[in-house]
Protein backbone atom coordinates (compact mmCIF):
# COMPACT_ATOMS: atom_id res chain seq x y z
CA UNK A 1 0.00 0.00 0.00
CA UNK A 2 1.26 3.62 -1.33
CA UNK A 3 0.46 6.90 0.79
CA UNK A 4 -2.31 6.80 -1.29
CA UNK A 5 -4.45 3.84 -2.76
CA UNK A 6 -4.56 4.32 -6.40
CA UNK A 7 -8.38 4.99 -7.30
CA UNK A 8 -8.56 1.99 -9.60
CA UNK A 9 -6.53 -1.00 -10.20
CA UNK A 10 -7.18 -3.32 -12.92
CA UNK A 11 -7.63 -7.33 -13.26
CA UNK A 12 -7.92 -8.17 -16.40
CA UNK A 13 -8.03 -11.77 -18.89
CA UNK A 14 -7.44 -10.61 -21.94
CA UNK A 15 -7.99 -13.22 -25.01
CA UNK A 16 -4.82 -14.67 -27.07
CA UNK A 17 -5.26 -12.39 -29.33
CA UNK A 18 -5.14 -9.76 -27.32
CA UNK A 19 -1.93 -10.52 -25.73
CA UNK A 20 -0.63 -11.60 -29.10
CA UNK A 21 -1.19 -7.87 -29.93
CA UNK A 22 -0.24 -6.15 -26.60
CA UNK A 23 2.94 -8.02 -26.23
CA UNK A 24 5.50 -4.89 -27.36
CA UNK A 25 8.28 -7.80 -27.82
CA UNK A 26 5.93 -9.46 -30.90
CA UNK A 27 5.29 -5.81 -32.15
CA UNK A 28 9.45 -5.17 -32.12
CA UNK A 29 10.02 -8.10 -33.86
CA UNK A 30 7.14 -7.68 -36.28
CA UNK A 31 8.64 -3.64 -36.62
CA UNK A 32 11.93 -5.08 -37.12
CA UNK A 33 11.08 -7.66 -39.97
CA UNK A 34 9.19 -5.31 -41.69
CA UNK A 35 11.92 -3.10 -41.49
CA UNK A 36 14.12 -5.39 -42.99
CA UNK A 37 12.17 -6.48 -45.63
CA UNK A 38 11.57 -2.65 -46.88
CA UNK A 39 15.35 -1.92 -46.95
CA UNK A 40 15.68 -5.64 -49.06
CA UNK A 41 12.75 -4.84 -51.06
CA UNK A 42 14.45 -1.60 -52.07
CA UNK A 43 17.46 -3.05 -53.35
CA UNK A 44 15.35 -5.84 -55.65
CA UNK A 45 13.19 -3.05 -57.33
CA UNK A 46 16.04 -1.02 -57.88
CA UNK A 47 18.37 -4.38 -59.52
CA UNK A 48 14.91 -5.62 -61.46
CA UNK A 49 12.89 -3.11 -62.29
CA UNK A 50 13.73 -0.05 -64.12
CA UNK A 51 12.14 2.93 -62.72
CA UNK A 52 10.99 6.62 -63.49
CA UNK A 53 14.37 9.54 -63.11
CA UNK A 54 16.63 6.46 -62.67
CA UNK A 55 19.63 5.59 -65.66
CA UNK A 56 20.48 1.87 -65.37
CA UNK A 57 19.10 -1.03 -63.18
CA UNK A 58 21.63 -1.63 -60.02
CA UNK A 59 23.90 -4.39 -60.58
CA UNK A 60 23.68 -7.13 -57.86
CA UNK A 61 27.17 -7.64 -57.10
CA UNK A 62 27.01 -3.82 -55.78
CA UNK A 63 24.68 -5.16 -52.83
CA UNK A 64 27.79 -7.19 -51.18
CA UNK A 65 30.21 -4.72 -52.08
CA UNK A 66 28.53 -1.79 -49.89
CA UNK A 67 28.12 -1.63 -46.24
CA UNK A 68 24.93 -2.03 -44.84
CA UNK A 69 23.82 0.42 -42.12
CA UNK A 70 21.99 -2.64 -40.16
CA UNK A 71 22.80 -0.85 -36.58
CA UNK A 72 20.92 2.38 -37.72
CA UNK A 73 18.43 0.84 -39.03
CA UNK A 74 17.47 -1.63 -36.59
CA UNK A 75 17.63 1.00 -33.72
CA UNK A 76 16.21 3.81 -35.44
CA UNK A 77 12.87 1.86 -36.73
CA UNK A 78 11.81 0.82 -33.10
CA UNK A 79 13.23 4.40 -31.52
CA UNK A 80 10.96 6.54 -34.08
CA UNK A 81 7.96 3.93 -33.77
CA UNK A 82 8.41 4.15 -29.77
CA UNK A 83 8.63 8.55 -29.89
CA UNK A 84 5.68 8.83 -32.21
CA UNK A 85 3.63 6.76 -29.62
CA UNK A 86 3.32 3.74 -32.09
CA UNK A 87 3.78 1.26 -29.32
CA UNK A 88 1.01 2.91 -27.44
CA UNK A 89 -2.78 1.72 -27.41
CA UNK A 90 -4.02 1.92 -31.44
CA UNK A 91 -7.60 2.92 -29.73
CA UNK A 92 -6.51 6.25 -29.20
CA UNK A 93 -4.82 7.21 -32.58
CA UNK A 94 -6.93 8.01 -35.83
CA UNK A 95 -6.07 6.88 -39.17
CA UNK A 96 -4.71 10.38 -40.34
CA UNK A 97 -2.74 10.52 -37.48
CA UNK A 98 -0.96 7.25 -37.90
CA UNK A 99 -0.11 8.41 -41.44
CA UNK A 100 1.65 11.78 -40.15
CA UNK A 101 3.08 10.03 -36.95
CA UNK A 102 4.60 7.42 -39.47
CA UNK A 103 5.45 9.71 -42.54
CA UNK A 104 7.57 11.90 -39.86
CA UNK A 105 8.61 9.38 -37.88
CA UNK A 106 10.29 7.36 -41.15
CA UNK A 107 11.55 11.06 -42.61
CA UNK A 108 13.42 10.69 -39.68
CA UNK A 109 14.75 7.80 -39.72
CA UNK A 110 15.99 8.28 -43.27
CA UNK A 111 17.79 11.11 -42.49
CA UNK A 112 19.50 9.40 -39.74
CA UNK A 113 20.71 6.45 -42.13
CA UNK A 114 21.63 9.02 -45.05
CA UNK A 115 23.90 11.01 -42.49
CA UNK A 116 25.61 7.92 -41.14
CA UNK A 117 26.06 6.40 -44.11
CA UNK A 118 27.65 9.90 -45.02
CA UNK A 119 30.09 10.17 -42.26
CA UNK A 120 30.88 6.35 -43.20
CA UNK A 121 30.86 5.74 -47.13
CA UNK A 122 30.85 7.86 -49.77
CA UNK A 123 29.40 6.01 -52.75
CA UNK A 124 25.62 4.45 -51.73
CA UNK A 125 22.58 4.01 -53.88
CA UNK A 126 20.44 7.59 -52.72
CA UNK A 127 17.40 5.48 -54.66
CA UNK A 128 17.56 2.39 -52.34
CA UNK A 129 17.12 4.98 -49.21
CA UNK A 130 14.63 6.25 -50.71
CA UNK A 131 12.43 3.32 -51.80
CA UNK A 132 13.21 2.27 -48.29
CA UNK A 133 11.39 5.01 -46.57
CA UNK A 134 8.35 4.61 -49.18
CA UNK A 135 8.25 0.82 -48.73
CA UNK A 136 8.52 1.08 -44.73
CA UNK A 137 6.10 3.45 -44.17
CA UNK A 138 3.29 1.79 -46.36
CA UNK A 139 4.44 -1.49 -44.94
CA UNK A 140 4.35 -0.36 -41.65
CA UNK A 141 0.79 1.29 -42.09
CA UNK A 142 -1.12 -1.48 -43.05
CA UNK A 143 0.50 -2.94 -40.59
CA UNK A 144 -0.55 -0.45 -37.81
CA UNK A 145 -4.26 0.07 -39.57
CA UNK A 146 -4.86 -4.11 -39.14
CA UNK A 147 -3.81 -4.03 -35.43
CA UNK A 148 -5.62 -0.88 -34.69
CA UNK A 149 -8.71 -2.52 -36.27
CA UNK A 150 -8.06 -5.78 -34.05
CA UNK A 151 -8.08 -3.75 -31.48
CA UNK A 152 -11.08 -1.52 -31.90
CA UNK A 153 -13.24 -4.65 -32.46
CA UNK A 154 -12.51 -6.39 -29.52
CA UNK A 155 -14.57 -5.42 -26.13
CA UNK A 156 -14.17 -6.16 -22.89
CA UNK A 157 -17.04 -6.92 -20.35
CA UNK A 158 -16.27 -4.94 -17.46
CA UNK A 159 -17.34 -5.23 -13.88
CA UNK A 160 -16.82 -2.61 -11.47
CA UNK A 161 -16.30 -3.17 -7.40
CA UNK A 162 -16.91 -1.13 -5.12
CA UNK A 163 -17.91 -0.15 -1.78
CA UNK A 164 -21.23 2.08 -2.77
CA UNK A 165 -22.95 3.88 -5.82
CA UNK A 166 -20.54 7.07 -4.62
CA UNK A 167 -16.88 5.73 -5.07
CA UNK A 168 -17.97 3.92 -8.50
CA UNK A 169 -19.29 7.08 -9.73
CA UNK A 170 -15.97 8.29 -11.03
CA UNK A 171 -14.83 5.69 -13.01
CA UNK A 172 -17.91 5.51 -14.95
CA UNK A 173 -17.70 8.56 -16.30
CA UNK A 174 -13.98 8.03 -17.06
CA UNK A 175 -15.60 4.86 -19.13
CA UNK A 176 -18.88 6.29 -20.42
CA UNK A 177 -16.65 9.60 -21.64
CA UNK A 178 -14.10 7.28 -23.73
CA UNK A 179 -15.63 4.53 -25.43
CA UNK A 180 -12.69 3.91 -27.85
CA UNK A 181 -11.52 1.86 -25.15
CA UNK A 182 -13.15 -0.93 -25.52
CA UNK A 183 -15.13 -1.40 -22.11
CA UNK A 184 -18.47 -2.24 -21.44
CA UNK A 185 -20.22 -2.06 -17.93
CA UNK A 186 -21.89 -5.06 -17.34
CA UNK A 187 -23.15 -4.09 -13.96
CA UNK A 188 -21.78 -3.19 -10.15
CA UNK A 189 -20.60 -5.08 -7.42
CA UNK A 190 -20.91 -3.45 -3.86
CA UNK A 191 -20.05 -4.56 -0.51
CA UNK A 192 -23.01 -5.61 1.60
CA UNK A 193 -22.68 -2.17 3.28
CA UNK A 194 -23.33 -0.65 0.05
CA UNK A 195 -25.89 -2.52 -0.82
CA UNK A 196 -27.84 -1.29 2.62
CA UNK A 197 -27.75 2.16 1.42
CA UNK A 198 -28.35 2.01 -1.94
CA UNK A 199 -31.60 4.59 -2.40
CA UNK A 200 -31.31 5.20 -6.50
CA UNK A 201 -30.89 3.28 -9.16
CA UNK A 202 -28.03 4.29 -11.90
CA UNK A 203 -27.83 3.33 -15.35
CA UNK A 204 -25.92 0.03 -14.73
CA UNK A 205 -27.42 -2.80 -12.65
CA UNK A 206 -26.34 -3.47 -9.16
CA UNK A 207 -25.39 -7.47 -9.88
CA UNK A 208 -24.68 -8.50 -6.28
CA UNK A 209 -22.17 -7.97 -3.64
CA UNK A 210 -18.72 -8.48 -3.21
CA UNK A 211 -18.27 -11.61 -1.48
CA UNK A 212 -20.27 -13.44 -4.61
CA UNK A 213 -17.90 -11.63 -6.89
CA UNK A 214 -16.43 -15.27 -8.19
CA UNK A 215 -20.13 -16.65 -9.21
CA UNK A 216 -20.80 -13.15 -11.18
CA UNK A 217 -17.81 -13.47 -13.02
CA UNK A 218 -19.01 -16.89 -14.38
CA UNK A 219 -22.54 -15.62 -14.75
CA UNK A 220 -22.03 -12.85 -16.69
CA UNK A 221 -18.87 -13.78 -18.75
CA UNK A 222 -17.07 -10.99 -17.21
CA UNK A 223 -13.51 -10.43 -18.90
CA UNK A 224 -12.40 -7.52 -16.66
CA UNK A 225 -12.75 -6.33 -12.67
CA UNK A 226 -11.82 -2.59 -12.60
CA UNK A 227 -11.83 -2.14 -8.18
CA UNK A 228 -12.83 1.79 -7.55
CA UNK A 229 -11.37 2.53 -4.34
CA UNK A 230 -12.69 5.25 -1.74
CA UNK A 231 -11.28 7.72 0.48
CA UNK A 232 -10.12 5.81 3.56
CA UNK A 233 -9.32 6.39 7.19
CA UNK A 234 -6.00 5.36 6.41
CA UNK A 235 -5.23 8.12 3.99
CA UNK A 236 -6.72 11.09 6.21
CA UNK A 237 -4.40 9.62 8.96
CA UNK A 238 -1.69 9.22 6.40
CA UNK A 239 -2.05 12.86 5.49
CA UNK A 240 -1.73 14.02 8.71
CA UNK A 241 1.58 12.50 9.39
CA UNK A 242 2.56 13.84 6.16
CA UNK A 243 2.22 17.56 7.89
CA UNK A 244 3.91 16.10 10.88
CA UNK A 245 6.63 15.10 8.62
CA UNK A 246 7.49 18.91 7.11
CA UNK A 247 8.90 19.62 11.05
CA UNK A 248 11.16 16.40 11.23
CA UNK A 249 11.51 12.38 9.65
CA UNK A 250 9.03 10.08 10.67
CA UNK A 251 8.86 6.03 9.69
CA UNK A 252 5.89 4.29 9.06
CA UNK A 253 4.52 0.72 8.59
CA UNK A 254 1.74 -0.72 8.40
CA UNK A 255 0.29 -4.10 8.96
CA UNK A 256 -0.69 -5.92 5.48
CA UNK A 257 -4.06 -7.36 4.72
CA UNK A 258 -3.68 -9.88 1.91
CA UNK A 259 -4.71 -7.11 -1.09
CA UNK A 260 -1.86 -4.94 -0.16
CA UNK A 261 0.45 -7.56 -0.54
CA UNK A 262 -0.99 -8.88 -3.66
CA UNK A 263 -1.04 -5.36 -5.00
CA UNK A 264 2.03 -3.61 -3.57
CA UNK A 265 5.91 -3.16 -3.89
CA UNK A 266 6.92 -4.94 -1.01
CA UNK A 267 9.75 -2.56 1.57
CA UNK A 268 9.39 -5.17 4.53
CA UNK A 269 10.25 -4.64 7.74
CA UNK A 270 9.96 -7.38 10.40
CA UNK A 271 8.79 -7.16 13.96
CA UNK A 272 9.96 -11.03 15.28
CA UNK A 273 8.10 -12.87 12.42
CA UNK A 274 5.26 -10.38 11.64
CA UNK A 275 5.64 -9.22 8.23
CA UNK A 276 5.40 -4.81 8.04
CA UNK A 277 5.76 -2.79 4.92
CA UNK A 278 6.96 0.21 5.33
CA UNK A 279 5.41 2.63 3.34
CA UNK A 280 6.64 6.40 4.01
CA UNK A 281 10.00 5.46 2.19
CA UNK A 282 12.55 8.43 1.86
CA UNK A 283 13.03 9.39 -1.95
CA UNK A 284 16.21 11.35 -1.59
CA UNK A 285 18.32 8.63 -0.76
CA UNK A 286 22.15 9.88 -0.61
CA UNK A 287 23.29 8.27 -3.34
CA UNK A 288 20.19 8.66 -6.00
CA UNK A 289 20.51 12.14 -5.32
CA UNK A 290 23.72 12.69 -6.19
CA UNK A 291 22.70 10.74 -10.05
CA UNK A 292 19.60 12.93 -9.99
CA UNK A 293 22.25 16.19 -8.99
CA UNK A 294 24.63 15.16 -11.66
CA UNK A 295 21.98 14.80 -14.44
CA UNK A 296 21.16 18.26 -13.51
CA UNK A 297 23.64 20.09 -13.92
CA UNK A 298 25.67 18.15 -16.66
CA UNK A 299 21.97 17.87 -18.04
CA UNK A 300 21.47 21.88 -17.45
CA UNK A 301 24.52 22.60 -19.02
CA UNK A 302 24.54 20.73 -22.34
CA UNK A 303 21.06 21.77 -23.20
CA UNK A 304 21.77 25.74 -22.07
CA UNK A 305 24.92 25.89 -25.17
CA UNK A 306 22.69 23.70 -27.63
CA UNK A 307 19.28 25.94 -27.46
CA UNK A 308 21.16 29.45 -26.94
CA UNK A 309 20.57 30.11 -30.68
CA UNK A 310 16.62 29.36 -29.87
CA UNK A 311 16.71 31.69 -26.90
CA UNK A 312 17.99 34.49 -29.50
CA UNK A 313 15.57 33.60 -32.05
CA UNK A 314 12.34 33.30 -29.49
CA UNK A 315 13.32 36.63 -27.86
CA UNK A 316 13.59 38.52 -31.07
CA UNK A 317 10.21 36.92 -31.77
CA UNK A 318 8.89 37.88 -28.82
CA UNK A 319 9.85 40.95 -28.48
CA UNK A 320 8.48 41.64 -32.25
CA UNK A 321 4.72 40.62 -31.50
CA UNK A 322 4.48 41.61 -28.29
CA UNK A 323 5.52 44.56 -26.31
CA UNK A 324 6.87 43.91 -22.57
CA UNK A 325 9.25 42.07 -21.02
CA UNK A 326 10.76 38.56 -22.92
CA UNK A 327 10.76 36.23 -19.73
CA UNK A 328 8.11 35.92 -17.13
CA UNK A 329 9.79 35.52 -13.57
CA UNK A 330 6.84 34.22 -11.38
CA UNK A 331 6.76 32.94 -7.75
CA UNK A 332 6.33 29.02 -6.90
CA UNK A 333 6.66 26.07 -4.16
CA UNK A 334 9.33 23.95 -4.80
CA UNK A 335 11.53 21.79 -2.47
CA UNK A 336 10.52 20.98 1.36
CA UNK A 337 7.77 24.31 0.49
CA UNK A 338 10.42 26.71 -0.32
CA UNK A 339 9.74 29.26 -2.49
CA UNK A 340 11.64 30.33 -5.83
CA UNK A 341 11.43 32.11 -8.85
CA UNK A 342 10.29 30.46 -12.11
CA UNK A 343 11.55 31.58 -15.22
CA UNK A 344 9.44 31.04 -18.56
CA UNK A 345 9.79 33.06 -22.02
CA UNK A 346 6.12 35.33 -22.00
CA UNK A 347 3.44 33.93 -24.02
CA UNK A 348 0.63 35.88 -22.58
CA UNK A 349 0.04 39.80 -23.12
CA UNK A 350 1.33 41.98 -20.25
CA UNK A 351 -0.39 42.17 -16.99
CA UNK A 352 -2.47 39.33 -18.26
CA UNK A 353 -4.24 38.56 -14.53
CA UNK A 354 -4.39 42.20 -13.36
CA UNK A 355 -8.19 41.87 -13.35
CA UNK A 356 -8.51 38.37 -13.22
CA UNK A 357 -6.70 37.03 -10.58
CA UNK A 358 -4.46 34.17 -10.33
CA UNK A 359 -5.55 31.85 -12.67
CA UNK A 360 -4.47 28.48 -14.14
CA UNK A 361 -4.30 29.14 -18.50
CA UNK A 362 -6.79 26.97 -20.67
CA UNK A 363 -5.91 25.79 -23.85
CA UNK A 364 -7.70 28.62 -25.63
CA UNK A 365 -7.04 31.56 -23.83
CA UNK A 366 -7.29 34.54 -25.40
CA UNK A 367 -4.82 36.48 -23.09
CA UNK A 368 -1.81 34.49 -25.41
CA UNK A 369 0.17 36.21 -28.11
CA UNK A 370 -0.07 35.02 -31.18
CA UNK A 371 2.91 33.14 -31.03
CA UNK A 372 2.36 31.89 -27.88
CA UNK A 373 0.54 28.96 -28.83
CA UNK A 374 3.16 27.61 -30.78
CA UNK A 375 5.39 28.06 -27.83
CA UNK A 376 3.44 26.02 -25.01
CA UNK A 377 2.52 23.48 -28.00
CA UNK A 378 6.36 22.63 -28.22
CA UNK A 379 7.04 23.67 -24.69
CA UNK A 380 9.33 26.02 -25.73
CA UNK A 381 8.28 28.65 -23.38
CA UNK A 382 10.21 26.39 -20.48
CA UNK A 383 13.51 26.91 -22.04
CA UNK A 384 14.54 29.25 -19.49
CA UNK A 385 13.71 27.02 -16.44
CA UNK A 386 16.98 24.68 -17.41
CA UNK A 387 18.61 28.11 -15.37
CA UNK A 388 15.90 26.81 -12.40
CA UNK A 389 17.96 23.59 -12.72
CA UNK A 390 21.13 24.81 -12.93
CA UNK A 391 20.38 26.47 -9.99
CA UNK A 392 18.75 23.73 -8.25
CA UNK A 393 15.71 25.16 -7.46
CA UNK A 394 14.14 22.65 -10.13
CA UNK A 395 15.01 19.33 -11.59
CA UNK A 396 14.98 17.94 -14.81
CA UNK A 397 12.09 15.28 -13.78
CA UNK A 398 9.73 16.04 -10.55
CA UNK A 399 6.15 17.20 -9.81
CA UNK A 400 5.54 20.26 -11.52
CA UNK A 401 5.78 23.18 -9.43
CA UNK A 402 2.53 25.12 -8.43
CA UNK A 403 1.91 28.68 -7.22
CA UNK A 404 1.57 29.54 -3.61
CA UNK A 405 -2.09 30.58 -4.17
CA UNK A 406 -3.03 27.26 -5.66
CA UNK A 407 -0.30 25.05 -2.86
CA UNK A 408 -2.53 26.19 -0.29
CA UNK A 409 -6.03 25.38 -1.57
CA UNK A 410 -4.99 21.87 -2.82
CA UNK A 411 -3.46 21.20 0.67
CA UNK A 412 -7.04 22.30 2.24
CA UNK A 413 -8.96 20.35 -0.05
CA UNK A 414 -6.51 17.27 -1.32
CA UNK A 415 -5.74 14.49 1.09
CA UNK A 416 -1.59 14.42 0.89
CA UNK A 417 -0.83 17.04 -1.74
CA UNK A 418 2.04 18.61 0.70
CA UNK A 419 3.74 14.87 0.01
CA UNK A 420 4.83 16.52 -3.83
CA UNK A 421 7.34 18.71 -1.41
CA UNK A 422 9.48 16.19 -0.63
CA UNK A 423 11.25 16.33 -3.81
CA UNK A 424 12.41 18.95 -6.34
CA UNK A 425 9.86 19.97 -8.82
CA UNK A 426 10.74 19.42 -12.30
CA UNK A 427 10.83 20.45 -15.74
CA UNK A 428 8.56 17.03 -16.89
CA UNK A 429 7.05 15.11 -14.62
CA UNK A 430 5.15 11.14 -14.69
CA UNK A 431 2.06 13.38 -14.49
CA UNK A 432 2.71 15.24 -17.74
CA UNK A 433 3.01 11.87 -19.84
CA UNK A 434 0.81 10.07 -18.33
CA UNK A 435 -2.24 12.09 -17.72
CA UNK A 436 -4.18 15.23 -19.65
CA UNK A 437 -3.84 19.10 -19.61
CA UNK A 438 -7.52 19.31 -17.77
CA UNK A 439 -7.00 15.99 -15.76
CA UNK A 440 -7.63 16.63 -11.77
CA UNK A 441 -5.29 17.99 -9.10
CA UNK A 442 -6.21 14.43 -7.46
CA UNK A 443 -5.04 12.14 -9.97
CA UNK A 444 -2.45 14.10 -10.58
CA UNK A 445 -1.12 14.01 -7.07
CA UNK A 446 -1.96 9.88 -7.41
CA UNK A 447 0.79 10.21 -10.06
CA UNK A 448 3.49 12.51 -8.71
CA UNK A 449 3.66 10.32 -5.43
CA UNK A 450 3.84 7.18 -7.57
CA UNK A 451 6.58 8.79 -9.24
CA UNK A 452 8.33 10.12 -5.76
CA UNK A 453 7.69 6.66 -3.74
CA UNK A 454 8.75 4.29 -6.68
CA UNK A 455 12.10 6.88 -7.69
CA UNK A 456 14.59 5.24 -9.32
CA UNK A 457 17.49 7.16 -11.48
CA UNK A 458 16.19 4.75 -14.13
CA UNK A 459 12.87 6.07 -13.89
CA UNK A 460 13.68 9.93 -14.51
CA UNK A 461 15.40 8.72 -18.41
CA UNK A 462 12.06 6.79 -19.10
CA UNK A 463 10.11 10.08 -18.17
CA UNK A 464 12.18 12.08 -20.57
CA UNK A 465 12.12 9.86 -23.05
CA UNK A 466 8.20 10.07 -22.75
CA UNK A 467 8.31 14.23 -22.37
CA UNK A 468 9.95 14.35 -25.84
CA UNK A 469 6.96 11.51 -27.53
CA UNK A 470 4.50 13.39 -25.83
CA UNK A 471 6.08 16.94 -26.92
CA UNK A 472 6.12 15.53 -30.66
CA UNK A 473 2.40 13.50 -30.56
CA UNK A 474 0.38 16.70 -28.58
CA UNK A 475 -0.33 14.54 -25.57
CA UNK A 476 -0.36 14.19 -21.96
CA UNK A 477 -0.44 18.04 -19.46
Amino acid sequence: MDFLDEKVSIASQPSATDSIFSNTFFLVLTDLFIGLGAYLGAWLLRITIPLPYTQDLIEEFQFGQVDHPWLILVVSQVFVLYIFGLYDDLRTIRHREIVAYLSTGCVIQTLSITSALFLTQGIFPRTVILLFDILNVLFLFVWRIYLRHVAVKRILRVLIVGEDLNSVREIIREIEGNPWMGFRIVGLALSNKGLEVVEEKGDYPILGNTAKISSLLERYQIEQIIMASHQSWENQVLDSLSRFQEKRPLRVAILPSLYEIVIGKLRHINIHDTPLIEVKRNPNEPFERFLKRSLDVFGSVVCLILSSPFFLILSLLIKTVSSGQIFYLQERVGYGKRRFRLIKFRTMVPDAEIHSGAVNATPDDPRVIPMGRILRRFRLDELPQLVNVLKGDMSFVGPRPERPTFVEGFEATVSGYSERHKVKPGLTGLAQVRSYYDTSAENKLLYDLAYIYNYSFSLDLVILLETIKVVLVRRGS
